[in-house]
């Protein structure tokens, strides 16, 4: 019985199937691939002869390249040539005129009459204002002591020290 139930053992097959899918032919032949290749193929075959004619043309007449107009040749120039002419040289000449007008015209506006206006302005305003406006002490000062606006409160305060003008300003304010 022992030696049964060992041969048995030993002549056992599996139950589950752990082989690998067979492939099936599509997979293997690729008709797609190989239509698409075909496809390429025959267009390029039909583009060689084409060139193969062409070539072939051009060995059998003079050999001269064929850039010759027909239309241009057949109808001549256009009718409306002289006419276009004309009007471009007139347009031309009318914006020659306008610019010509444009240069000899004299100035509407006079830069020596805004700045003797200006002035007039600034003398008004220092004596109406009861301190120098600030425009005016950046004309008067050198530039740097304008843009740290120490020469601002040396006009407005005198010539005291830092804290002293801060006290001041702040009782002016």
């Amino acid at each position: 019985c022992q030696e049964l139930h060992r041969r048995k053992l030993r002549d056992m097959k599996c139950s589950i199937d752990n082989k690998a899918p067979r492939r099936g032919t599509h997979l293997r032949t690729k008709a797609k691939k190989n239509a698409l290749i075909e496809d390429r193929i025959s267009q390029i075959e039909t583009e060689n002869r084409i060139l193969l004619e062409k070539m072939s043309h051009i060995m059998r007449s003079k050999g001269g390249v064929d850039n010759k107009n027909d239309a241009s040749a057949k109808y001549g120039r256009s009718l409306n040539r002289d006419r276009r002419k004309q009007e471009l040289s007139r347009i031309t000449k009318d914006n020659y005129q306008i610019l010509r007008r444009i240069q000899d015209a004299r100035p509407a506006y006079n830069h020596r009459e805004w700045e003797k206006s200006a002035k007039t302005n600034d003398r008004l305003l220092e004596n109406i204002c009861e301190f120098r406006p600030v425009h005016v002490l950046n004309k008067d000062t050198d530039s740097d002591a304008a843009k740290d606006g120490s020469a601002i409160l040396d006009e407005m305060f005198g010539k005291d020290s830092v804290e002293a003008k801060e006290m001041r300003l702040m009782e002016y304010l």
